[in-house]
């Protein structure tokens, strides 16, 4: 594959996985001001999206072997909550918006539990271990194995976590 392609497939995944987030976003929107039948559109164009995104990664060869998969997350979830949210969020002190910090601060935060999943989640992987994994629709932290009671990062209630299958 050429060069041009391969940064046209890159392109057109980022793309396409920014028009699924900011669909579903709409969709919530939507939802919130009762119209349905809007929502379920922007839904339905959003999995398309992902659909598109999923095909280009194909051709990427960004999805390698598990364990492989597994560490480069791992790395990635550490240089985001060492490196990039500290500095999104020293920005945003720097501006004084408050809300904006709040949510970079949740992020960094749920960034590092997600790299002790990662590590964890190797080591599950080469003992054939399984278990479950909740997720807080708040502020996105991950908990392995056990329903909080209460999200340990914006405080959520437990009724606020999803199960993941």
């Amino acid at each position: 594959m050429g060069r041009k392609t391969d940064k046209n497939l890159y392109d057109a995944y980022v793309g396409e996985s920014k028009a699924h987030q900011r669909l579903r976003a709409f969709a919530a929107k939507a939802e919130e001001e009762g119209l349905k039948q809007i929502a379920k559109l922007f839904r339905a164009i959003a999995d398309a999206e992902s659909i598109h995104a999923q095909n280009h990664i194909k051709f990427l060869d960004l999805a390698k072997t598990t364990q492989e998969n597994l560490r480069y997350s791992f790395e990635r979830e550490i240089s985001i909550n060492e490196i990039t949210y500290p500095q999104f969020i020293k920005e945003a002190e720097e501006e004084q918006v408050s809300e904006v910090i709040t949510s970079f601060s949740h992020s960094r935060d749920v960034e590092a539990g997600h790299a002790k999943l990662y590590k964890k989640a190797l080591e599950h992987l080469l003992k054939g271990e399984n278990t479950d994994y909740y997720v807080c629709q708040i502020c996105g932290y991950t908990s392995d194995g056990i329903l909080p009671e209460e999200c340990p990062i914006c405080t959520a209630s437990k009724d606020k976590f999803l199960k993941i299958d």
